[in-house]
């Protein structure tokens, strides 16, 4: 099984490789293997296993460690490339299928709804989508029992495939991975871990966040700049340039991805803000825009709002003519960039404002950094 997994997920690099990513409505353009994609947000568009690091990073992870505060990170501004794959297969959608009985959908007759996630076949887990396809397709019509999680509810399902258009069809469009770019916030010493995009991956057709079953950062080149314009949001063009991932994935959740680097990230510490500490006023936002790499730019903090809705603690402004010019404000794949408050860390950009791309939404630094160490203390715990 895990040789299995391994040929999958080496397949699947290689079918990235030479995919040039736009970041869509989700802040990471997000791909899937099979299936369809598609989220927005009324208001605004998101504008984007433990392992240990290796013998490589371990010497200057523990010297920075050693040189820092007990609340001071790195940040980073680095654009970055996610590969993802979950935990099942997602039911993306549902169709009719046009059989010689007449027009039928299997799995909604099942009670399949589109954001349920398939766990196993007759007893099997199920690795793929493609295996998925493949199990159907062998059914010759007979029912199939499916055990399916609907957010925090495991039940079973039986599914009759039907006979349409050349092969056996249950009606469900459903994928098991997903793909993008965004922006990494910060490296923490302390915990040896990054986070990055400020907001969650979630399913492009359902809005549900994608549950982690492995994925990996892995290094992009960015090639061009899509210009926001009102309700037209921008974005960053890159491509997957190595098939060797920066290291592991610990976590998607609605604050960020986090995880291990293989390598770390040189660059000076700074003291992570507190909630309270951050103030409306001019700001610095640290963005790779280009191949020259991150760069700062200046903006404001127009409002805050408090932590009713942890994504969009602040309220941004973009006023450097440089990235006004370049790219129309906040683009999407720039979610996840460090917003620097008199040479600190004070939150991470996460939305664009579809109205107006000069304005956006941004999370605190703090609410990241807690997240990213209880998510480093647990998975510790687990490889234990």
């Amino acid at each position: 099984m895990a040789k299995k997994w391994k040929t999958a997920k080496r397949g699947f690099r290689q079918a990235l490789r030479a995919f040039t990513l736009s970041v869509g409505v989700t802040a990471l353009g997000m791909v899937a293997t099979a299936g369809l994609l598609g989220l927005t947000e009324p208001e605004a568009r998101q504008a984007a296993a433990f392992q240990p690091q290796q013998a490589a990073a371990e010497a200057p992870a523990a010297a920075a460690k050693a040189e820092t505060g007990p609340n001071q990170v790195v940040p980073l501004g680095q654009a970055f490339g996610i590969k993802l794959f979950t935990d099942g297969v997602i039911v993306a959608s549902l169709s009719d299928i046009y059989s010689a009985s007449g027009v039928c959908c299997p799995a909604s007759e099942a009670g399949l709804r589109p954001g349920d996630y398939l766990l196993e076949a007759d007893g099997m887990e199920i690795q793929s989508n493609a295996a998925l396809a493949a199990y159907i397709g062998r059914s010759q019509g007979q029912e199939i029992r499916l055990k399916v999680r609907r957010e925090d509810e495991e039940f079973e399902a039986v599914v009759k495939p039907v006979f349409g258009d050349g092969a056996f069809k249950t009606g469900m469009w459903v994928r098991d991975s997903a793909a993008g770019v965004g922006t990494l916030t910060f490296y923490d010493p302390a915990s040896g871990t990054f986070a990055g995009l400020g907001h969650g991956i979630c399913d492009a057709d359902v809005g549900s966040l994608m549950p982690l079953k492995t994925g990996e950062p892995a290094r992009i080149t960015l090639c061009g700049v899509v210009k926001g314009i009102p309700d037209s949001p921008g974005q960053l063009r890159g491509y997957f340039t190595s098939d060797e991932p920066m290291g592991d994935l610990l976590a998607n959740n609605e604050t960020g991805v986090y995880g291990t680097l293989t390598e770390a990230p040189a660059g000076e510490a700074v003291q992570v803000l507190g909630r309270n500490q951050v103030k409306t006023g001019p700001v610095e936002i640290l963005a790779s825009i280009d191949g020259s790499g991150p760069q700062r730019y200046s903006a404001r903090i127009e409002k805050r709002n408090g932590t009713d809705q942890p994504t969009k603690n602040l309220v941004i402004k973009v006023t450097d003519p440089r990235l006004l010019e370049a790219t129309g404000g906040i683009v999407q794949g720039m979610s996840g960039a460090p917003i620097l408050q008199d040479g600190k860390l004070a939150g991470a950009v996460t939305h664009v404002f579809t109205d107006d791309p000069a304005r956006g939404y941004g999370i605190f630094a703090q609410t990241m950094l807690e997240q990213g160490r209880a998510i480093a203390s647990q998975a510790e715990q687990n490889a234990a």
